[in-house]
């Protein structure tokens, strides 16, 4: 069996005493549903949260600053400018948002891949059902991964004006390449929206270089930050055709000044702030920065590697004993997510359960989401208990 290789550019021991002190002595391998609060996070919501108790502590810092230091580090994250950037509650909220702002003439079609986590789907189901505009789901391949392939056959009739992806699948791990997609999207008018919350914080991603127009994320999984307090990217040249359908008072240009709310002029902030609606979580924000903070300080790539790295041996130890696995191995498809199918789901669930082993069953596989605070350790004995389990 091969041993996983050191993590590169950080101390996951030094990490994890520092920032994630509470995990526990049993692996948490569930990012892909909630990833842990580091400590700064957790300081930073404290500290805002009991400003506010003492509300006459509360000062100007802690209202446009602590959302203008967010949107630089979403910004940062997804390499994109901070004035493209909304703060918005969730991916749901995100993706609707791309579907009322962009256009679907009559005769277009909205495009999805079949599979897709229901956050990507129900959006465009509703706009299909509102606007009676015709939505689309490419089936996918025999391992439940978009088929690419039959996506540009669909993307090259003429008629699509919007493709939604996730940018890693929910049930998979698939990594799509987003820049591939994205050029051909661009060069065929098409818009292309990501919901990329199974990607941010262990995958790299650059909205430019994919050619995005609406990528969309909460902060609670793989960003390890508070519930609720997610964002937006909006490519510029949408703002000019895409006003907002819900109207925040905040985004308006005439209520800057605090001191003459009832000048009202309709003439939206400029960038992406247009998008969101009125009073956001401030005491989440913040944390989400710090989360955001610590992920783009540790490295991306460094994440990636590490997880990946940490997943090898047990990819090893399946594949010996001819186990089924789900998750697409290239190296370029492969993410966080690591999913495959023992011969028993439920004896192997509760044997992972009853170890400790917090990790969930997904689309009839087991479903494991390593990040940047798991150990080769705690691998290892995740392989001790699945032999004890007879996975094969």
């Amino acid at each position: 069996m091969s041993q996983a290789p050191p993590a590169a550019g950080f101390d996951v021991h030094a990490l994890r005493a520092a920032e994630f002190p509470h995990v526990g002595a049993s692996p948490y391998l569930n990012a892909a549903s909630v990833g842990p609060l580091p400590e700064r996070s957790r300081r930073a919501t404290d500290a805002y949260n009991l400003r506010r108790s003492r509300v006459h502590e509360l000062a100007d810092d802690d209202f446009e600053p602590t959302l203008r230091r967010c949107r630089e580090a979403a910004a940062r994250l997804v390499s994109a400018a901070a004035e493209d950037i909304a703060l918005v509650p969730n991916t749901s909220f995100g993706i609707n948002l791309a579907a009322a702002i962009l256009p679907v003439a009559q005769g277009q079609r909205v495009l999805a891949s079949a599979r897709e986590f229901p956050a990507n789907v129900y959006p465009w189901m509703g706009l299909a059902q509102r606007e009676g505009v015709r939505f689309d789901l490419v089936p996918a391949d025999e391992k439940g991964n978009p088929d690419e392939d039959r996506i540009l056959v669909e993307l090259d009739r003429g008629d699509v004006a919007i493709f939604a992806l996730s940018a890693v699948q929910f049930a998979t791990g698939w990594n799509a390449d987003l820049p591939k997609l994205g050029r051909f999207c661009r060069e065929r008018g098409i818009r292309f929206v990501v919901d990329a919350i199974q990607a941010l914080g262990q995958v790299p991603l650059d909205v430019r270089e994919a050619e995005v127009d609406v990528l969309a994320t909460g902060g609670h999984k793989w960003l390890l930050g508070p519930f609720g307090a997610g964002f937006a990217y909006v490519r510029p040249e949408l703002y000019a055709q895409a006003e907002p359908n819900v109207v925040g008072w905040t985004a308006m240009a005439a209520t800057v000044d605090y001191s003459r709310v009832v000048d009202y002029r309709w003439r939206f902030l400029p960038g992406a702030r247009r998008y969101e609606v009125a009073t956001l979580p401030q005491q989440d924000i913040a944390g989400l920065t710090e989360s955001v903070d610590l992920l783009l300080e540790t490295g991306i790539e460094n994440v990636r590697d590490h997880v990946l790295g940490i997943l090898d041996p047990l990819i090893d130890w399946l594949a010996e004993r001819e186990v089924q696995i789900v998750s697409d191995l290239r190296r370029e498809r492969r993410s966080g997510i690591f999913c495959f199918k023992p011969k028993d789901l439920p004896r192997t669930m509760r044997a992972l359960h009853a170890a400790g082993v917090v990790c969930v069953p997904r689309e009839g596989a087991v479903r494991l989401a390593p990040h940047v605070y798991n150990t080769a350790e705690e691998i290892g004995a995740v392989i001790e208990v699945l032999r004890g389990a007879e996975v094969a």
